[in-house]
């Protein structure tokens, strides 16, 4: 079997798929940290909410190490016709079929789990993997941008000004600064504004809304703690009602201390209109000047549409790394013969 499940407590196996993915991560997207097999054994243990995907080493018949990869995660709380897939061949291995044996295997999984859409994603200015995902039946659906804040570039000066303003409009406003693990009672009241993440822009990807509770907010607390991230929230409480009207997270990891990533930022939709998206991200940066001052760089992501939240980054500092692009596959029966058909006849890489 030319795929071979990359486990946790493997060190072997952990190097050589770390050695591979840092591999094509310096050829195609060198503008990003390295991958750390600490990082990767976390993620496989707990994923982001005790939800972990898999990954596997492609290692063709002949060959003496691992040319590719294949990532698979699926959601079990919602969502349960997806499985959002990684594919990854290495820069000297390309256009020699490979990467198309990779998708055939997620196919081939897709089906076992009784699923039927299938994510990859992609650099959106990269003109050989969009061809490669075309070819396979994966139509463009969506994309993300990626932005980061360089802290010694950031205007302070223009950044206290934002904060006066975003105080003033939201003067019914006070902010908590909360460390994991969280008590209970308050998970129980971040429920309603963590699920309104769901309003953040989708484009055409077939997706319903996250389901978020109580044990959904505590598994991702304990997947955080168990990959050894030091988690930080800020929340915006409407003094009048005490409700929770907005959050921010951020995390920070010990084997990285240097680049700090940014979670959600969510105001649910009653008290949206008093800048507190600005607001809870700023204040999220003074703590952090205080408590992990040795963080240079913080890394965010949003739907490249999302032009509210882009804003708030991009007046404190963030600026635009890279967009990437999402490519979605429906399987359609298997007896019309369209995403073989498809997959067999494609060059691919």
């Amino acid at each position: 079997m030319p795929f071979l499940r990359v486990r946790p407590d493997d060190p072997a196996m952990l190097d050589q798929f770390v050695r591979l993915v840092n591999d094509v991560r310096q050829h195609d997207d060198p503008d990003t940290p390295p991958v750390l097999a600490g990082l990767v054994a976390g993620d496989l243990t707990y994923g982001w909410d005790l939800e972990p995907g898999e990954q596997y080493l492609y290692l063709p018949e002949g060959a003496q190490e691992p040319v590719g990869s294949m990532g698979l995660a699926w959601p079990l709380r919602d969502n349960l016709h997806l499985v959002a897939a990684e594919v990854t061949v290495h820069p000297d291995h390309r256009r020699q079929g490979h990467g198309s044996a990779i998708v055939r295997e997620i196919l081939r999984r897709t089906r076992q789990l009784g699923r039927d859409t299938i994510w990859i994603s992609t650099a959106e200015d990269d003109d050989g993997a969009r061809s490669f995902a075309e070819a396979h039946g994966f139509v463009y659906a969506s994309h993300d941008a990626r932005r980061r804040q360089v802290l010694a570039e950031v205007d302070q000066a223009e950044v206290a000004r934002l904060e006066q303003s975003a105080r003033a409009a939201a003067v019914d406003y006070q902010l908590e600064r909360l460390v994991a693990p969280t008590s209970d009672d308050v998970l129980a009241e971040l429920v309603e504004v963590t699920a309104a993440i769901n309003d953040a822009p989708m484009g055409d990807l077939t997706f319903e809304e996250e389901k978020f509770d109580l044990q959904r907010l505590k598994d991702f607390e304990t997947a955080n703690a168990g990959r050894g991230n030091r988690l930080y929230r800020v929340i915006a409480r409407h003094r009048a009602t005490g409700e929770v009207g907005g959050h921010t997270i951020v995390g920070v990891h010990p084997l990285q201390p240097e680049f700090a990533y940014q979670g959600d930022t969510a105001v649910s939709r009653k008290h949206r209109g008093h800048r507190l998206g600005l607001l809870l991200k700023i204040d999220m940066m003074r703590w952090m000047a205080e408590v992990e001052p040795q963080f240079t760089v913080i890394e965010t992501w949003n739907h490249a549409d999302n032009t509210f939240m882009i804003n708030v980054n991009e007046a404190i500092g963030y600026r635009l790394s890279r967009v990437f692009a999402a490519y979605q596959l429906v399987l359609t029966d298997p007896a019309d013969g369209k995403p073989e058909d498809l997959i067999l006849n494609a060059g691919g890489v």
